[in-house]
């Protein structure tokens, strides 16, 4: 055989080895996909449960992201269904039912429920008290985990408004430190994108998440302001953080709903117990996260008291420890609940000095 057919020879079987390698993998990878959605439906789990926040979030032209629509997401940790609105929660109609009152509340992730599966959101147990006290109420959970008040008040035009809810509670804050040590104007120039097209379309994949973001995860998610001689407040940022909530309260109020102020329960707190370590990672960090989040919580009660608002002061009321907290901002289940009761405690004043029927419940 000559030379030349020799190496002809060579080359097909390596092609025909490469493609044959190529091939196995595909097929492997293919079969591992398979295996493992058979194994985590097994457990009642989704197809998505491993990549959690890929799974709910997609562009929005304002906001920057959103949460996607008619999702649901269930696994060992998680357990969020998204309706047909893409907010968390059952199903509401757009009409709004006669005698009924209906109440959004705006806000990250300490209101979407980051740590709680579904039903046991401030929102779900709110309205589950406010109907066994015999009112007729429907509660909005409008919460998009990492939201600005910037871009709740997007959220609020685009989504809640045209729901018509007759009280709107402001549960937010935290979400805009980071604007506070920046200069003016970061939070409405500056929206967070969605995840990229490319993650997304892997995320399709349950072997992707399960590599991704189980077996070899980037890290645990920050939630404290960075270390960093940009970690105080500026002047601008204190502006900003006041035109932002001003610009949300002119907003729901021109919808012709009633905004309450609620302060965040968070590890900032003066009555805080055993969860500083949340906040830093030196004492110098923890500190001034410490100042940034009182300022918050102060700045949202004078505001109150200059609007004159309601101000329901969950900062103040409810005590921030392990029981409440897991970790610096995210409720547990019992904060939630803890939550709820204070937040119908709060409006039940409002609530009976409107027009009240016996047989029908409240309607403002």
């Amino acid at each position: 055989m000559s030379a030349a057919k020799k190496n002809s020879t060579k080359k097909r079987r390596r092609v025909f080895i490469g493609l044959a390698i190529s091939l196995g993998f595909l097929g492997a990878l293919v079969f591992s996909e398979i295996a493992l959605r058979v194994y985590v439906a097994s457990r009642g789990w989704t197809p998505n449960c491993y990549v959690t926040h890929l799974a709910l979030l997609v562009p929005d032209s304002n906001a920057g992201y959103s949460l996607r629509k008619n999702t649901r997401l269930k696994s060992s940790g998680f357990d969020i269904r998204i309706n047909s609105l893409g907010l968390r929660g059952p199903e509401i109609t757009e009409d709004k039912r006669d005698h009924v009152t209906r109440i959004a509340v705006l806000g990250g992730s300490s209101v979407f429920g980051y740590l709680v599966p579904e039903g046991e959101d401030s929102c779900r147990v709110m309205e589950e008290i406010l109907r066994e006290r015999g009112v007729h109420a429907e509660v909005i959970n409008a919460g998009v985990n990492g939201y600005s008040m910037t871009q709740c008040r997007h959220r609020y035009e685009q989504v809640v408004a045209p729901l018509r809810p007759d009280i709107v509670i402001l549960y937010l804050g935290w979400n805009d430190t980071l604007y506070l040590i920046q200069d003016a104007g970061q939070s409405s120039l500056n929206a967070p994108s969605a995840p990229s097209l490319t993650k997304r379309v892997f995320s399709k994949s349950t072997l992707y998440g399960l590599l991704r973001y189980r077996l070899f995860p980037e890290g645990n998610p920050v939630f404290a302001a960075p270390e960093s001689t940009n970690s105080r407040m500026s002047k601008s940022g204190k502006r900003q953080f006041r035109d932002d909530f001003n610009a949300l309260v002119k907003t729901v109020e021109e919808s012709g709903a009633v905004p309450v102020v609620s302060t965040q329960v968070m590890a900032t707190s003066e009555h805080c117990e055993g969860l500083d370590w949340h906040l830093g990672s030196t004492p110098k960090q923890i500190a001034a996260n410490q100042v940034i989040g009182r300022w918050i919580v102060n700045t949202e009660r004078e505001i109150a008291a200059d609007k004159q608002l309601l101000l329901i002061d969950c900062s103040k009321n409810i005590s921030c420890n392990n029981d409440t907290l897991g970790d610096p901002i995210h409720l547990t289940k019992e904060g939630h609940r803890r939550v709820a009761e204070l937040w119908v405690q709060g409006l039940m004043p409002l609530l009976r000095s409107s027009s009240i029927d016996d047989a029908d419940g409240v309607a403002l």
